[in-house]
């Protein structure tokens, strides 16, 4: 039996969910670099590590079961639904004062803000071509980080002015225009039969795609170097003596990467250049532009921004490359191995904190930059070996199985 790989391009819809990451990507980022801070403040400790392994703990355990939900009450609704919640949990934390029970809200927006960006993904599948998928994915990556380039400085002024709890409420109003959004415009997202698989039988499944396995590791590489970067920079940042609007500015900054590169990159997947060409490329820059870090002792803010500007130039190519070749590898009706793909998140900050915790208690923060840089030379050998996404899938007879 031959399987078959359908795509359909769905242009109005795409646009309206490039709109509406645009405004996620603005929500997001507005509290995205204030989570560790707000940890610290909220225990009156240093040791924030376990609510941040709670939050992605319950998020892997949700995003391995997600299909099911997906399959029962349909893609968008189930979007509708967590963003609704997202957007009552935020709310929640805007307006309670900053303490340990907040903290538990934040945990839950942390696994929730996760399986977003997973629902957002499932429907822009459900969207695309595979011919196209590069240029789709790096439109919809550009417009969703110039969101995330706009809210740090803007985070910085307004935690400056009225405090953090401000912040979280105007990113509640954001979502709440999400989900209307959601309610009345993406009702015509078709939805497709999805397969009912166990967990195990999904394990099977993706560990018989090499090249999904390959590709997922060098997505960790990237989500590990967010998870560390995001958590332990603002910290080291406010060590050092700078103000949370200067750190707003220099994110700012450093996000530009994400705007002006993402949409070319895509281009030149799809046309040009092979993704596994550039990811090692971006790999070997990552690594670079983040050991640097270490040997910075400058207190200069023009000197801070360009080191983070050069290590995002790295992390965008990877991120929009890592998305061109797994989505050129599946269908819309694989929203199981969508699943599994996006557990890379919460996995990498999990085994991320259980690592890095005990090198910023033995030594100090810095020493987590060139910890990165390590890391990312680690996936080399992987972009290398993954196969021509020039070359189609190929799919096998009578088994079923598919060989990608």
């Amino acid at each position: 039996m031959k399987i078959k790989h359908t795509e359909k391009l769905n242009l109005p819809l795409l646009k309206i969910l490039s709109f509406c990451s645009f405004l996620l990507g603005i929500s997001s980022a507005l509290i995205l670099y204030l989570e560790s801070d707000y940890f610290r403040i909220a225990l009156g400790s240093d040791n924030i590590t376990f609510y941040f392994i709670a939050g992605y703990v319950l998020a892997l355990i949700l995003i391995f079961n997600w299909h099911h939900l997906v399959r029962r009450f349909g893609k968008v609704r189930v979007f509708l639904v967590n963003i609704t919640a997202k957007a009552v949990i935020v709310s929640l934390i805007g307006l309670f004062p900053i303490n340990q029970a907040s903290a538990w809200l934040l945990v839950l927006y942390i696994a929730s803000t996760v399986l977003m960006w997973v629902d957002l993904d499932v429907l822009l599948e459900s969207c695309s071509r595979d011919v196209k998928t590069g240029k789709i994915r790096g439109a919809y990556l550009t417009i969703m980080n110039a969101g995330y380039l706009i809210s740090p400085f803007f985070a910085g002024l307004i935690i400056s002015r009225w405090g953090m709890n401000s912040v979280f409420l105007i990113a509640a109003t954001i979502l709440v225009i999400v989900s209307v959004i959601a309610l009345f415009r993406l009702k015509r997202i078709p939805e497709c039969d999805i397969e009912d698989l166990s967990f195990f039988s999904l394990m099977k499944k993706v560990f018989q795609r090499k090249n999904v396995m390959r590709v997922y590791y060098i997505s960790f590489l990237l989500e590990l170097f967010y998870a560390l970067m995001i958590i332990y920079t603002p910290l080291y940042l406010l060590e050092l003596g700078f103000s949370w609007s200067e750190i707003g500015g220099m994110f700012t900054i450093m996000l530009i990467p994400f705007v002006i590169l993402q949409y070319p990159a895509g281009i030149l997947a799809d046309k040009k250049f092979e993704e596994k060409n550039m990811i090692v490329f971006a790999l070997l820059l990552m690594a670079a532009s983040t050991t640097v870090i270490f040997f910075l002792s400058s207190k200069d803010f023009a000197i801070w921004a360009a080191a983070l500007f050069a290590t995002r130039i790295g992390a965008s190519l990877i991120e929009i490359l890592r998305d061109s070749y797994f989505y050129k590898r599946i269908d819309h009706t694989d929203v199981d191995i969508v699943d599994f793909f996006r557990s890379v998140r919460p996995m990498a900050y999990i085994l991320g904190l259980l690592i890095a915790t005990p090198i910023v208690y033995m030594f100090h923060i810095r020493f987590i930059f060139p910890f990165v840089g390590v890391m990312m030379l680690t996936g080399v050998p992987f972009a290398l070996k993954l196969a021509s996404s020039r070359i189609p899938p190929v799919y096998g007879q009578l088994s079923g199985k598919i060989k990608r």
